[in-house]
This record gives structure tokens, sequence and C-alpha cells, in this order.
């Protein structure tokens, strides 16, 4: 196992990011009995959520993103 695999290892399965601020919520409210969180930086409702792979390449968000974030990820 590389270094980056098993940095990546301990990092959350699911990713939750904030259309409207463009980065990473560590952690957002939910809202009811729906699918939809809300952002505790900027309050928007616009938290798209998704496995680590698929957020990652659809919103372009970098490793060391999460590194920032989630810490050694």
């Amino acid at each position: 196992m590389t270094t980056e695999e098993k940095q990546l290892v301990d990092a959350p399965d699911i990713l939750f990011f904030c259309r409207e601020c463009q980065k990473i919520v560590k952690e957002p409210k939910k809202i009811g009995s729906k699918y939809i969180y809300k952002c505790p930086v900027c309050s928007s409702e616009n938290v798209a959520f998704g496995t680590r792979k698929s957020v990652c390449s659809y919103f372009h968000v970098k490793d060391k993103e999460l590194e920032e974030i989630y810490g050694n990820v």
C-alpha cells in the first residue's frame, strides 16, 4: 500500500460539498427527514453529498483540500 492510499483510507466514505462556498463541509446540519443538508458556514441548503470518489471527481476536489479539512487523511 502506497502512502497516498494509506492516507485516503482514514477519510470518511461520504463527503458533503457546499455548492455556494465551493468547499467540503465537515458536519452539515440535516433538515427534516429528507436528504437536505444545511451548510454551517454560509447557511445554504445547497449541499451535495456522495462517496469520496464521486464528490472529488465531480467537483474537482484535490486531496490537499481534504487534508486541510480532515487533517492527515
